[in-house]
């Protein structure tokens, strides 16, 4: 009998002590995990900080480098109506050209990193797809001359459509760079669009060199160039393969898809884009749709 109780009050011991044990393991641990709460706090605060500087950063840059670029190019583009020596006026032309390229690139990088940064917002306004499309192919002039390209529209639109005016420039100047600098010299390039339901189709179409390996698997990857079966001697733009990973990633933040085809030396790429509805607009329309380019005041013509 006495034997029993020692044993029972044995077991009494070592079970507080194992439950005593636990406690201190639990609070422990609670400790642990509110040390590392405090630190992912301090560390996302951190993040926020750091993004926010990257925001106004980058916000930065882009007037640093916008605003004087544009101008440039506006007197560039009135320059070249001045009737110069032959030798003055390639002078001019170089100088728009390399202007133009350097623009297109710019943009490009900016792009890139406001969809890194998540700052893709949409700014719905009323516009012109002709206009748009228009402006984006006026920046490759030099690079259509060059190859002699014909361009041909068949937009079936007898309205105006509710997008973000900015993204579809910036998707038709991709695309037009890609048709312009695959396409083979003299050849053509065809750009369409219709609606049909509530969805906006647009192609973009140029017969020259194709991409050779499948394209979904990399294609719209960003710095990705993939390579092209090149039957025929192109004129080459410098590229930094972000151009379809952009056009991709603006098309997606425009409740859309892009989508790539090719046989033979017919390459296309289609676009489907969600149409918005007109409430949607902005209200203001001085910044929206189709200025992207100082207007010929009469002073800056006297220039």
């Amino acid at each position: 009998m006495s034997m029993k109780r020692n044993f029972e009050d044995v077991s009494d011991t070592v079970l507080l002590e194992e439950v005593k044990r636990r406690f201190d393991q639990k609070n422990s641990t609670l400790e642990e995990m509110e040390f590392l709460t405090k630190k992912l706090y301090v560390l996302n605060e951190k993040l926020k900080e750091h993004d926010s500087i990257k925001g106004e950063f980058l916000s930065l840059i882009k007037n640093v480098f916008n605003n004087p670029l544009s101008s440039l190019l506006n007197l560039s583009s009135m320059m070249r109506k001045n009737e110069d020596s032959p030798k003055t006026q390639t002078m001019k032309l170089l100088l728009d050209m390399e202007l133009r390229k350097l623009d297109f690139q710019l943009n490009n990088i900016f792009t890139a990193a406001e969809i890194e940064a998540g700052e893709i917002a949409n700014y719905w306004s009323e516009i012109d797809l002709r206009l748009i499309i228009e402006e984006a192919k006026e920046a490759f002039a030099y690079l259509i001359e060059e190859k002699e390209l014909h361009f041909s529209s068949d937009i079936e639109l007898d309205r105006l459509i509710v997008s973000d005016a900015k993204k579809l420039h910036t998707i038709f100047a991709n695309l037009i760079s890609n048709a312009c600098e695959y396409s083979f010299p003299t050849h053509n390039v065809r750009i369409s669009a219709r609606i049909e339901d509530d969805h906006l189709l647009i192609s973009i179409a140029n017969t020259g060199d194709v991409i050779i390996k499948d394209p979904n698997k990399e294609l719209f990857s960003r710095f990705k160039k993939v390579g092209v079966h090149a039957s025929k001697a192109r004129t080459s733009i410098d590229g930094l393969g972000l151009g379809l990973s952009i056009v991709n990633a603006l098309v997606e933040s425009l409740d859309g898809e892009v989508t790539y085809s090719s046989n033979e030396n017919l390459t296309q790429f289609n676009l489907c884009l969600k149409l918005q509805d007109t409430s949607k607009a902005e209200a203001l329309m001085s910044e929206s749709a189709n200025e992207f380019m100082f207007d010929d005041t009469q002073e800056m013509k006297e220039f």
